[in-house]
């Protein structure tokens, strides 16, 4: 248990350092729960015509 818990506490640190700098605009899923923003119902240009797009999650 100690020797496990020692190689995560070694591997954290290089995990973080290796990756990317994008990953902080990754959405964080807490608890199986996303926080999604809603888009509500709006006018929107499709193919020269003007169409009425619903309300929805984004």
């Amino acid at each position: 248990m100690k020797r496990m818990l020692a190689g995560i506490l070694v591997a954290l640190p290089l995990f973080v350092v290796a990756m990317p700098k994008q990953a902080s605009a990754l959405v964080i899923q807490i608890g199986g729960h996303h926080h999604r923003r809603w888009v509500p119902g709006h006018w929107a240009i499709r193919h020269h015509d003007r169409v009425w797009i619903s309300g929805h999650y984004d």
